[in-house]
């Protein structure tokens, strides 16, 4: 960015420091109509229609669990190759609806309505009432994040789930009794069902409950943190040791998540990979090999994943190369839209445009904590979002792997502009 940031006058600073904080709790019940209205209105217009492969699976995999078939792709074979936490979600509404695409688009737009209201609430935690405001209308315009909610993708859902436990974790050791109780069990759930969801962001969960125990050590009520943390993380493995033993009998195999770890390993970390490759890699002989082989799911994904760590081990100069590209390209702009026939230029413009004013607002809001110090929570968001940035370089990186790093992204925004402002005023 070049030049200064224009800011209003002491005087106007204030004032409207002052009306976004009255006004705090009416701008965020708007945002959540606006964003219902806007990303309720794409997904109707989008209808029944799937345009992914990922869409698909997803579908074939909650259909087949209506059906009374198990989780499986073609309703034969059990497979854990998916992730089954946002194919579970769709399970209830496509029973209902009977395989409704366009009822199941309305699962991510729920889930960004339920991002936009969570974030006015950490917003406000964070800093104060007018950052709250800021966020929860960013998060309602933000484009990236009404395409994802209304694609049949689990960043969405996912970015809500990691917002939840934020949200209700403090809680949990703020509050004493029942409430605690079930502050806990929903801090406890949307970390377990985050776990299945997008298995990259487990790291993120044991640091999220760490982190709880760690700054209430001294000021929960009546009940020691630790306990309460210890409590939470047990919640937390519900689900995930649920599903460990599933695929324990019906795969054979110890699979804490999914079988695809392997592939997406190899994706990134192979001859023909670039930085921004994503899936349009050619691993034909690994696949090839591995059908030689006679492997089944679990085996196949042993076997990418060993090629994977293979090629590293012999070309460490190249991988690690390769992995700082990916880590720059976790900040790229270029979308999955255009390479569908679903914008092209003019969406790239759009998602340039909206992402890095917000990107830039929160580095700066970090490389600010010098004059004005970062809240425990702005410190968490910062954390979370530069391990999860090295860690999906891992990997490889897609644009919607990102997604539910915008939303922490867009918290640390809005503390920056409030923070400007706040320091205008007092100038």
């Amino acid at each position: 960015m070049s030049g200064e940031i224009t800011l209003p006058a002491p005087g106007r600073a204030a004032r409207l420091l002052r009306l976004l904080d009255a006004y705090a709790h009416r701008i965020a019940l708007a945002a959540v109509l606006v964003s219902l209205l806007v990303a309720g209105g794409y997904a109707v217009h989008l209808g029944e229609a799937l345009r992914y492969l990922d869409e698909e699976v997803y579908v074939r995999l909650a259909e087949s669990v209506v059906a009374g078939l198990g989780y499986s792709a073609d309703g034969v074979q059990p497979t854990a190759y998916r992730p089954p936490g946002y194919p579970f979600l769709l399970v209830p509404v496509h029973w209902v609806t009977g395989g409704s695409v366009l009822a199941m688009r309305f699962v991510g737009v729920l889930a960004l309505a339920g991002c936009v209201w969570l974030a006015y609430r950490l917003g406000t935690r964070v800093s104060r009432p007018a950052t709250g405001a800021l966020a929860a209308a960013c998060t309602a315009g933000y484009p990236l994040l009404v395409y994802t909610a209304t694609t049949l993708y689990p960043q969405v859902p996912a970015l809500l789930l990691l917002l939840a436990m934020l949200e209700f974790g403090p809680r949990a050791l703020e509050r004493t009794g029942a409430c605690r109780i079930c502050y806990l069990l929903l801090a406890g759930f949307a970390g377990g069902l985050l776990s299945i969801t997008v298995p990259n962001f487990a790291p993120s969960v044991l640091i999220i409950v760490c982190w709880l125990a760690l700054r209430h050590r001294r000021t929960a009520l009546r009940f020691p943190a630790m306990r309460v943390a210890a409590g939470m993380l047990a919640v937390v493995a519900v689900l995930p040791a649920a599903w460990c033993v599933r695929n324990a009998l019906a795969l054979n195999a110890f699979v804490p998540v999914s079988t695809n770890d392997g592939i997406n390993l190899l994706l990134g970390n192979s001859e023909h990979a670039t930085p921004g490759s994503g899936t349009d890699v050619d691993i034909s002989d690994h696949a090839r090999r591995a059908e030689e082989l006679g492997l089944d799911e679990v085996g196949i994904n042993d076997y990418f994943k060993d090629s994977a760590i293979d090629w590293i081990t012999e070309h460490p100069g190249d991988a690690a190369v390769l992995y700082l590209g990916k880590v720059a390209n976790n900040f790229a702009f270029s979308s999955e839209v255009a390479t569908s026939g679903q914008g092209g230029s003019a969406a790239d413009l759009v998602l340039a445009a909206t992402y890095y004013p917000v990107l830039a607002l929160a580095v700066w809001r970090v490389l600010d904590a010098r004059r004005r110090p970062l809240a425990a929570g702005e410190k968490l968001a910062a954390v979370l979002i530069l391990l999860n940035v090295l860690l999906l370089a891992v990997f490889f990186t897609r644009l919607r792997f990102r997604v539910p790093l915008d939303g922490l992204t867009i918290l640390l925004a809005a503390s920056a502009v409030t923070s400007l402002l706040r320091g205008r005023a007092r100038s």
